[in-house]
């Protein structure tokens, strides 16, 4: 007889479904869990913080240490430049000691040095920063000076450098000569006999006659230059810049001031064409020559006397 098998109630049961509780503990279990790794990261993250603290500090440190010594430093050189330029101020280095003088034709070198009040002993900054009040006292002390400038010739020496204007011509006056310059101002200081090759000027004085001749002089080559010896100032009614020439050849040239360079340049091809004769030669609107009139002999002499 066949046994029957009792069927399998568990094979055909259905799933219980989770109680409350099971679902509030799981819950915990799961808050707990999360509580864990939060705890978890937060320490991992604290003792990474501290483990880069631990790696900055030492650079920190060494950060501070260095920009306490640029600071000392800064300081130290501060005080020290300090200290410097007491010292400096209080010893001879800051004083003037040598001067100098360059460019100086027409005036002496010590003419300058009074002339710009700068004395040995002078404070050296002061005197350099007031160069140009130191200009204005030489020009005006001595008109032959165009310009002036300070320079350092070592450390507390100085050099002046000047430039001159250039003598043109001598003005004669009762047996003096006076220096006339190229910007047409007459030196006051006169002197007993001419030097070099400049001419004499006659009857000149400063204005603009005088102003105009030594523009056109100075159109001239030098070999008229040479061969001009006086120049003299003999304004008519109807030219009031009329000038008489005496030359080193004999010649006497009468010209007007206004176109004296212009015509002058034919003098030695009209000289060339007088040839022997000496006279007169007025440029002063046309070419024409006057031989001067031949001096008696001295027979003629003595018979004119006789008859008189």
């Amino acid at each position: 007889m066949a046994k029957h098998q009792k069927p399998n109630k568990k094979k055909n049961e259905l799933p219980t479904q989770p109680s409350s509780w099971d679902k509030i503990k799981a819950l915990f279990k799961l808050s707990r869990e999360s509580d864990e790794v939060k705890s978890f990261e937060t320490a991992k993250k604290s003792k990474e913080k501290e483990l880069s603290l631990e790696n900055k500090l030492p650079k920190l440190k060494e950060k501070r240490r260095k920009e306490m010594q640029r600071r000392l430093i800064s300081l130290l050189l501060l005080f020290s430049f300090a200290i410097l330029v007491v010292v400096y101020f209080i010893t001879p280095l800051s004083k003037v000691g040598r001067i100098t003088v360059i460019g100086t034709n027409e005036v002496t070198d010590q003419a300058v040095i009074d002339a710009s009040q700068i004395r040995s002993g002078d404070s050296l900054w002061e005197t350099f920063f007031s160069q140009k009040k130191r200009e204005t006292l030489v020009k005006n002390q001595l008109p032959q000076v165009k310009s002036m400038q300070i320079e350092f010739d070592g450390l507390n020496s100085y050099e002046l450098v000047v430039s001159e204007y250039k003598t043109v011509a001598y003005l004669e006056k009762e047996n003096e000569y006076f220096n006339i310059l190229e910007n047409g101002k007459i030196v006051n200081e006169s002197r007993k006999v001419s030097i070099g090759n400049p001419p004499i000027f006659i009857k000149f004085k400063e204005g603009k006659a005088l102003n105009k001749m030594i523009e056109q002089y100075q159109l001239l080559n030098e070999n008229i230059h040479n061969s001009i010896s006086e120049v003299e100032y003999t304004p008519s009614k109807t030219d009031e810049y009329l000038i008489t020439l005496y030359m080193n050849d004999g010649n006497q040239v009468v010209a007007s001031i206004t176109s004296f360079a212009e015509k002058m340049i034919y003098y030695p091809d009209i000289v060339q064409k007088i040839g022997e004769g000496k006279g007169v030669i007025n440029i002063e609107v046309g070419f024409y020559f006057t031989p001067f009139e031949p001096e008696p002999s001295e027979e003629e002499s003595k018979v004119s006397d006789t008859e008189e």
